[in-house]
């Protein structure tokens, strides 16, 4: 079944719930939704009885992902510490049952990006990379380029894709375990702890993926990333700049045609959205084809 944008019916909701075995209450009166939002997913506020509860939809995504990977990377982090634990997956359709915290706060870019904030995103990301666990792949991006290679459309930014990966691919680095959707609202806050969560591609990849993909999200200016990469203590012109730069056009590429081909599959997507990712696969287009591309990445921040 697929669950685009709005739920139908109070009925669906009870099926949900009855199959998650959560609850034996049947009566659609006893049931409150109310929509959160989400850009990928459709989420909801969900009350039954005097509990409540989020309930997860996976909307109309472009991406295959691995929900299977997914129930298994959340699952790994909730154990470690790092996320909130889900009490019902659907490893199937990807529909996830959570419980409802009235005092979780979700950072909006702006607010991540901030000094209050920024640092404990690092602080986070760092204890997710540095720990002992091992993911399982959501999202491949080599999949993903091969695929819209078969576009015609798509075909130019395949390449670059597939440009970009190999490029990655020549320098030996650590996998290590990665969230890899580095936006504002995935970090919460909650009783003064930071949480990450939507684990949907996550994944095994270099630090240098979240680290890319988190200035990227959040519109982090080139002096600003200067000062990030002095901060992360990491080494200028050599490997760590060329990946903290790779990663970043990467993650720029993605998420551009993520929005670009979600707006051919949803027609209700936000048009603002949908030119912001034209834009997106614009400047990786025009990086990539600048005159001493490679060398600017030991150059640029």
């Amino acid at each position: 079944m697929c669950y685009v944008n709005k739920m139908t019916n109070t009925k669906e909701v009870v099926d949900i719930f009855l199959n998650s075995k959560i609850t034996n209450i049947s009566d659609p009166e006893s049931y409150s939704i109310s929509e959160l939002g989400g850009i990928t997913n459709n989420s909801f506020k969900v009350g039954v009885a005097d509990k409540f509860f989020v309930l997860r939809l996976p909307g109309k995504n472009p991406d295959l992902i691995n929900r299977k990977a997914e129930k298994n990377n959340q699952a790994t982090a909730a154990e470690a510490g790092l996320t909130l634990p889900f009490l019902y997956f659907d490893e199937n359709t990807g529909i996830k049952i959570s419980h409802f915290e009235n005092d979780l706060i979700a950072l909006q870019p702006e607010e991540l990006k901030s000094k209050q904030y920024l640092s404990k995103a690092f602080t986070t990301l760092k204890a997710l990379h540095q720990s002992d666990i091992t993911f399982e792949q959501c999202f491949d991006h080599n999949k993903f380029f091969n695929e819209i290679h078969k576009e015609e459309e798509e075909k130019e930014m395949a390449k670059v894709g597939h440009y970009l990966l190999q490029k990655i691919k020549e320098i030996n680095q650590k996998l290590v375990p990665c969230h890899k959707d580095i936006y504002g609202p995935n970090f919460i806050l909650l009783d003064g702890d930071m949480y990450l969560i939507d684990w949907e591609y996550s994944g095994m990849e270099s630090k240098f993926f979240d680290f890319g993909d988190l200035c990227l999200q959040q519109n982090i200016e080139e002096n600003e990333r200067k000062e990030l990469f002095s901060a992360l203590e990491l080494e200028e012109g050599g490997d760590d700049q060329v990946l903290w730069n790779l990663y970043r056009y990467l993650s720029s590429l993605t998420w551009g045609l993520w929005a670009t081909r979600k707006g051919v599959l949803d027609q209700e997507t936000d048009k603002d959205y949908l030119n912001l990712g034209k834009t997106k696969i614009k400047y990786v287009y025009e990086a990539v084809n600048t005159e001493n591309f490679e060398k600017q990445l030991s150059l640029k921040y």
